[in-house]
């Protein structure tokens, strides 16, 4: 999901990325606690639940100031795919221009709470954390097996990201390697995939670097700050 505004917040530098980790964007401040609303619903059992946080900056964010993070309306354009909003929700497309997937969709069909959104509707803030939600708590119960809360977290993002047939293929690899430990992901599974490591030039990265990254800025950068909001429940 929204591999080129990760690419964004990756690159940011200098001041911008020193103070990521306590900065909240202004948006946050509006939509954080619908989030955590949401969340209390939907998968009241989540653990970390402020990683749910993080992982809205992460996807949303579109400009290296974070003056444009958590818009709903963010969205990634290119001639075989097509993401937008929070969780940067994503239609994929063969080059004949016939869908390859529709991500959006799919989350209408396995779930009610999303039963009644709309295409036309797709930037509404509520229904998108109620997907993202969804989507991650469909992936963590299926991504058992982990050492610790924080390792089932981070299998869940490494699927969201780069698919979840991905994450059980690497850790695969991982049981099949000396010495790496398949119930944890950093220093163990991080380290083991199939995924090219030929950079993308439409991305800057290849696709094991944004995949990586995706799971390291999350629960090692941008998550803590948004404890507030759950601790204001």
């Amino acid at each position: 999901m929204g591999k080129g505004l990760i690419l964004l917040c990756l690159l940011a530098g200098g001041a911008v990325a020193a103070d990521v980790r306590s900065y909240i964007p202004e948006q946050a401040k509006l939509y954080a606690p619908t989030l955590a609303a949401v969340q209390g619903v939907a998968w009241a059992s989540a653990p970390e639940p402020w990683t749910l946080g993080g992982q809205v900056e992460q996807e949303s964010c579109i400009t290296l100031t974070h003056k444009r993070c958590w818009n709903p309306r963010a969205e990634l354009k290119t001639d075989r795919e097509y993401g937008f909003g929070f969780g940067q929700i994503t239609i994929a497309y063969r080059a004949d221009g016939s869908e390859r997937f529709n991500n959006f969709k799919g989350l209408k069909a396995q779930h009610s709470s999303l039963k009644d959104w709309t295409w036309e509707n797709r930037y509404d803030p509520k229904f998108q954390l109620d997907a993202l939600v969804e989507m991650d708590r469909t992936i963590f119960t299926q991504v058992r097996a982990a050492a610790t809360p924080t390792d089932q977290l981070a299998f869940m993002l490494a699927g969201y990201n780069g698919g979840q047939g991905g994450v059980l293929q690497d850790r695969r690899l991982c049981g099949n390697t000396e010495a790496c430990d398949s119930t944890i992901w950093f220093k163990n599974v991080e380290n083991t995939s199939l995924k090219t490591r030929r950079v993308n030039p439409g991305y800057g990265q290849s696709a094991y670097d944004i995949n990586r990254g995706y799971v390291r800025q999350i629960l090692q950068v941008r998550r803590d700050k948004y404890k507030v909001f759950w601790e204001a429940e």
